[in-house]
């Protein structure tokens, strides 16, 4: 289903990005950078709370913007119930909608404050964060166990970004939204996300042109989530043998986030789309048409270890760069 959005905009962001071992391309464009897994908390998971209350507050300050200000704050994270989310929320007098599409949650929480934005003058927070260490232990192995990665792995990112949107015009309009179906295929290997999220990328790019009546030449980019170097091939494969179509105008953005450094299949996870968004494709100021796809796996660790099959779910929405 599409929605067009007649007056949002995306009126400013704060992002925040953990830079260790590995060194995002994205680093020299980001608010805050640090190197400390931890964030001075006493658990990596309490880390990554910190990270969103810390992006929630640099937003607000950077936005000048108060708490009583804020109507709706929509945020997601990996950890189990969204603990991330919850302990960020609590920090703020802000009405919480936290949600869940796994990696795909930026797109989706977007889609939701743009509708409500579109019917009632107010002002959004739209909150995301990941954690290496955190998403490791919970989704596959501690990183202290040792266990020997595979090249279809992707390295997930940490940090967190929070954005602002409102119907203030500013030069980034939400055009329009689409949500996707979950799909599935028989991928049951958790170390590969990027198998399991691409016929879903392509489903709801598809449905996104076909309801809107264009062709995907209109956009003069389409950047895709978390697919990895892998899950790319796939998805332009699944497309064009499905849809006749070849899709050459795709960056995703696990693909390119670490540059050339060969992080075996690139980056992951719900941070990894909107700060490649904010922090390097917008700030090369190429292109005015954009067709963001956020990518998600919706396995858990239990279905992983019972060899359930992994559905996956995609999100997209019509950025217009004004001026």
């Amino acid at each position: 289903m599409t929605y067009y959005f007649n007056n949002v905009y995306i009126n400013e962001k704060y992002s925040l990005l953990s830079s260790t071992k590995f060194k995002p391309i994205v680093v020299s464009n980001s608010d805050k950078v640090m190197d400390d897994y931890y964030f001075n908390e006493k658990s990596i998971e309490l880390a990554e709370s910190k990270y969103q209350e810390t992006t929630i507050k640099g937003l607000m300050l950077k936005s000048k913007k108060v708490a009583k200000e804020i109507n709706l704050l929509i945020n997601s994270d990996l950890q189990n119930q969204v603990l991330a989310s919850s302990l960020a929320s609590s920090k703020f007098k802000i009405p919480s909608c936290t949600i869940y599409s796994a990696c795909a949650s930026f797109i989706e929480g977007l889609i939701i404050g743009a509708n409500i934005i579109d019917n009632k003058s107010t002002n959004i927070i739209v909150t995301v964060s990941g954690h290496n260490l955190v998403s490791e232990k919970q989704f596959r192995f501690p990183v202290e166990y040792g266990a020997i990665r595979k090249m279809v792995n992707t390295c997930t990112l940490s940090g967190s970004i929070s954005v602002l949107l409102s119907n203030e015009k500013s030069n980034i309009k939400l055009e329009s939204g689409t949500f996707g179906y979950v799909t599935q295929t028989n991928h049951k290997d958790a170390n590969d996300m990027g198998s399991a999220m691409a016929p879903s990328c392509a489903e709801v790019i598809h449905d996104h042109l076909e309801n809107t009546g264009r062709d995907y030449k209109y956009y003069d980019l389409i950047l895709t989530g978390d697919l990895g170097v892998y899950g790319t091939k796939i998805m332009k494969m699944y497309y064009k043998k499905k849809y006749k179509v070849e899709l050459n105008n795709v960056v995703d953005s696990g693909s390119i986030i670490y540059g050339e450094d060969n992080i075996y299949a690139g980056g992951s996870g719900p941070l990894c789309l909107p700060i490649t968004l904010f922090d390097y494709i917008l700030e090369i100021k190429k292109y005015k048409k954009i067709l963001v796809v956020g990518t998600g796996s919706l396995h858990s660790v239990i279905s992983s270890n019972q060899c359930v099959p992994m559905p996956g779910v995609s999100h997209a929405v019509s950025l217009e760069v004004l001026g």
